[in-house]
């Protein structure tokens, strides 16, 4: 009967693509946070409510900023490295990917809906957050490694349908003879020259 085995393969590989992917991703989030991502307007200083309207303000607190948001999902796609999945580094290219659409379709209509004009006006900080975002994306499929499965070779001749081992040479068991002769109760020695035990009392004529 034939058996399958489970294999890890590429394990160590796609581990080190997957940190060197989530690494590469999360710095072109932080370093995109403190560059322009319109004209005279850096991550660090611009308004998070760009992100839902036209708003390109001022905004001194970095926690309230596109730049915050953006150092804070590179900071997810690091704690996700302890995750052999990849899932939680996928789901943090995935928001860096969301906040570049939704900072572009805001620049389009703050740009009089043009889109040739909207995407001239986009600076490194909103390039290097779609980047970083898809890198961190596919290096999250750099997950845990494949499980193959190979067959594998037993002898069918000894093992039935539900595993157990059948056939080959039977086990033969010495068996002792009762003496006969004026102790019935005793026992002759075996075809060995062993002499078996009985329990119980020995009787004698």
């Amino acid at each position: 009967m034939g058996y399958q085995a489970e294999v890890e393969t590429g394990g160590h590989g796609r581990q080190a693509w997957r940190l060197l992917s989530t690494l590469v991703g999360a710095a072109a989030l932080v370093v995109g946070a403190f560059l322009d991502w319109v004209a005279s307007r850096t991550g660090d200083k611009l308004t998070i409510k760009a992100l839902v309207q036209t708003d390109f303000g001022d905004r001194s607190d970095i926690v309230r900023t596109v730049g915050g948001l953006s150092i804070l999902i590179a900071l997810v796609a690091l704690v996700g490295l302890v995750d052999r999945t990849g899932w939680l580094t996928r789901l943090a290219g995935a928001a860096a990917v969301v906040v570049f659409v939704m900072f572009a379709i805001e620049a389009y209509r703050f740009y009089g809906s043009d889109l040739g004009t909207a995407v001239h006006h986009l600076r490194a900080g909103a390039w290097l957050q779609l980047g970083g975002g898809f890198v961190l994306l596919i290096g999250g499929f750099f997950g845990a490694a494949t499980v193959t499965k190979v067959p594998l070779a037993v002898d069918e001749g000894r093992y039935d349908a539900s595993g157990t081992e059948v056939g080959g040479e039977p086990t033969v068991v010495p068996r002792s003879r009762p003496m006969r002769g004026r102790h019935a109760g005793e026992l002759a020695p075996d075809e060995d020259g062993q002499v078996g035990s009985e329990t119980g009392p020995v009787r004698h004529e």
